[in-house]
């Protein structure tokens, strides 16, 4: 009954929460926070476990697998734009997933984490869903991978025009794959608030990263293990 009542409850508090989120579009107030802080609390004041609160809603998370595929709509609807920034945007993608992998790599090493934990600290440096696929070929943990991805997405967003200001640049383009390929859906939202250009290219940025990870990430990433040890 009470494993019923959380997916009663985290359908409505997301609801709610994206409602007021689109009257007052606050950073603070996006569901991706409000609904896991609050739903945290109330967990923590009325004694329900992971795994009673995850019996019924473990399919919420499942359903973000085939979700994946609608990423392949911007790709189409915007191929023209890809071709005439193929260069900026590999670039871009190889830097950012090069510096993820490899900065999460040393942070995990330098706190002795074991190998799930880092596994899924490696796995993080991309959008949700393709993260959450990229820590099962890793043998990673989902539950963590999503939560350093939304940790990761939030700080890029919130640090994130302070450090574009801070390097001068003034390229949508490059703006926007920074933001794309640095904090996620996080980054792409608040680039879509900058600039419709810099929306566009974080769109853009974060799916093709997160297919290429998803592709060859596991991969790379052993090679990369196997090198370092």
């Amino acid at each position: 009954m009470m494993s019923l009542l959380c997916l009663v409850w985290t359908i409505l508090a997301y609801i709610g929460a994206k409602q007021i989120y689109k009257k007052y579009p606050k950073i603070w107030l996006t569901p991706a926070i409000t609904v896991p802080t609050i739903t945290i609390l109330l967990m923590v004041i009325f004694g329900i476990s992971y795994q009673t609160y995850n019996q019924d809603t473990h399919w919420l998370t499942q359903l973000i697998g085939p979700a994946t595929v609608a990423f392949a709509v911007p790709i189409y609807r915007y191929r023209n734009i890809i071709k005439e920034h193929i260069t900026v945007l590999m670039v871009s993608i190889f830097v950012g997933m090069s510096v993820g992998v490899l900065s999460a790599y040393g942070f995990a090493q330098l706190f002795h984490f074991d190998s799930e934990v880092t596994h899924s600290l490696m796995a993080r440096s991309i959008s949700t869903p393709f993260a959450m696929i990229l820590a099962e070929d890793l043998h990673g943990s989902a539950a963590l991978v999503s939560l350093f991805t939304v940790i990761t997405g939030f700080i890029g967003m919130i640090f994130g025009d302070l450090i574009l200001a801070i390097t001068k640049i003034k390229s949508n383009i490059a703006n926007g794959a920074a933001l794309g390929n640095g904090a996620h859906a996080f980054g792409t939202a608040r680039a879509h608030q900058r600039h419709s250009e810099e929306g566009v290219i974080a769109s853009l940025t974060m799916v093709i990263a997160g297919i290429l990870m998803v592709v060859v990430g596991p991969f790379l990433i052993q090679l990369f293990i196997t090198v370092c040890n």
